[in-house]
């Protein structure tokens, strides 16, 4: 019996490996049991995400060898880093691909001024002369007390544009748990509490982009900032855009020939039962097609980009409207540029807080070129002085959008403007 015993704790040793092979810190499985215990155990309690955000390209570029030591050297830097700085005994673990989770005492202000300390140190870091990039968040247990919502929220941090503006707009959700956060969206989609603003565009006819919140339990306004995370891990990505649509179109009965555009995810526009049901959607209202303009865009190019496009095809067929946005920033919209069939495109943010600078004008203009070439139209956005507005309607684009345009305004205000 002892030597079956043996046998046995042998092959469950095998089975429960503990430790990443590469890097030698805990394996996800075990750092996420760790620090859900220390959680629980700590009063103050702080989860730190360190990221080496370009392993892609290093294990693409160098090969995976080099990959495994840049995996291997920033898990050994980073726990000197707060060794160095006086934290003992703290669990760090290899999470996936680039990312490891690391669990210190203390609250967010306690830690994070470490936090940006590590930032400066790593801010130009090389090993063998190739550039690892670093990305670093935080996150305390006031927010959740539960490790796999903290993880959620930090990778959701670790993605957030800090040059957007949307992105620092203050939420009244910000100080709030991450399950009274959930709980309000849910709340706000099953009931349909949608709060939609609107900004006219600049063009020859009459466009207006709808910008949505969210209202929660006590009727405060919920952030697209705040809320699209928590809709995406609730997969109710499909049920929030069938919500907005439907609220779109009742605006589109009471106001006359006026175009809408507003978002809708890709990965829902690639849906098919999403397509009959906006088909079926539309039809029962009455709303011609072509006043509804969609927005897409998406960090990564979806793979299967003939189907993507053939189903682009049959919403162009209809009538609708799609803008690639974001054009010229980090993300597949160049990609998309050439391959999908589009309408319109819709200049990255920082194409107007540039262009002072002759690469953006080059830039855009060489963009604007091509998209011409190809049938499509133009489209800038945050425009917010009277400069600015004269130069691009010199440039001769499409659509002008922002500030000195139009203001954001409520429906009844847009309805008394029109």
């Amino acid at each position: 019996v002892s030597i079956y015993f043996i046998f046995y704790m042998i092959y469950r040793g095998f089975d429960e490996q503990i430790t990443d092979p590469i890097t030698h810190t805990f394996t996800r499985s075990k750092v996420l049991s760790i620090l859900q215990e220390e959680i629980d155990k700590y009063t103050e309690y702080s989860i730190v995400l360190v990221s080496i955000d370009n392993l892609y390209d290093i294990n693409t570029r160098y090969g995976t060898k080099a990959g495994d030591l840049a995996l291997k050297t920033v898990s050994t830097e980073v726990g000197n880093f707060f060794l160095d700085k006086g934290f003992e005994k703290f669990p760090i673990g290899h999470f996936n691909g680039g990312n490891f989770l690391i669990g210190l005492n203390g609250n967010v202000n306690t830690v994070s001024p470490f936090l940006e300390l590590m930032s400066i140190k790593f801010d130009d870091f090389l090993i063998n002369d190739i550039e690892v990039k670093i990305k670093g968040a935080i996150v305390d247990k006031s927010l959740s007390s539960d490790v796999i919502a903290l993880s959620e929220r930090l990778f959701e941090l670790k993605d957030v544009d800090h040059d957007d503006e949307e992105a620092r707009v203050s939420s009244e959700y910000e100080d709030v748990t991450l399950l009274e956060l959930q709980e309000n969206v849910k709340y706000a989609i099953s009931n349909k509490k949608l709060s939609l603003m609107f900004q006219r565009i600049g063009t020859k006819e009459e466009v207006v982009q709808v910008s949505i919140k969210l209202r929660g339990k006590d009727d405060k306004i919920i952030h697209q900032k705040s809320f699209m995370p928590v809709v995406k891990r609730l997969g109710y990505e499909r049920e929030y855009d069938e919500l907005i649509l439907e609220k779109i179109l009742q605006v589109c009965k009471g106001l006359g020939n006026t175009s809408f555009a507003f978002n809708i995810s890709p990965s829902v526009i690639r849906n098919r039962r999403f397509l009959q049901r906006f088909k079926q959607m539309v039809e029962n209202e009455g709303i011609d097609y072509n006043r509804l303009i969609i927005f897409l865009s998406e960090k990564e190019v979806y793979a299967n980009m003939e189907r993507y496009n053939a189903i682009l095809n049959e919403y162009r067929a209809m009538g609708v409207r799609l803008v690639l946005d974001n054009v010229g920033s980090m993300n597949a919209s160049v990609e998309y540029l050439k391959r999908l069939e589009v309408d319109i495109i819709r200049f990255d943010k920082h194409f107007s807080k540039h262009m002072d600078s002759p690469a953006y004008i080059a830039l855009i203009k060489a963009y604007k070129a091509m998209a011409q070439e190809l049938g499509m139209k133009s489209w800038v956005k945050m425009v917010d002085t009277k400069e600015l507005k004269d130069l691009f309607e010199e440039m001769e684009i499409d659509y002008i959008q922002g500030n000195a345009i139009s203001k954001i305004v409520n429906y009844d205000k847009l309805k008394e403007e029109l």
